[in-house]
């Protein structure tokens, strides 16, 4: 959470920043988002993202995780 905490605090009034996490994820990211002051956020989609096999000793091709794209607004 310190690299979005890092990209709220460049937000300008008015302006927005985006981040992707695990679904799984969501209800933390968005508690902690709304304790932040003057920022709103939302989850304002939900999508699936292919994670390629990336080392010799994984044993699938690729693997699909479930995540959703996250707006975090400042209010001007």
């Amino acid at each position: 959470m310190k690299f979005v905490d890092a990209a709220i605090r460049l937000i300008v009034d008015g302006g927005c920043v985006y981040s992707l996490h695990k679904t799984a994820t969501r209800d933390f990211i968005l508690k902690n988002a709304s304790r932040k002051k003057g920022i709103e956020c939302e989850c304002i989609a939900e999508l699936t993202w292919d994670l390629p096999a990336t080392y010799r000793h994984h044993r699938k091709a690729s693997l699909d995780i479930a995540v959703d794209l996250i707006r975090y607004t400042k209010s001007p």
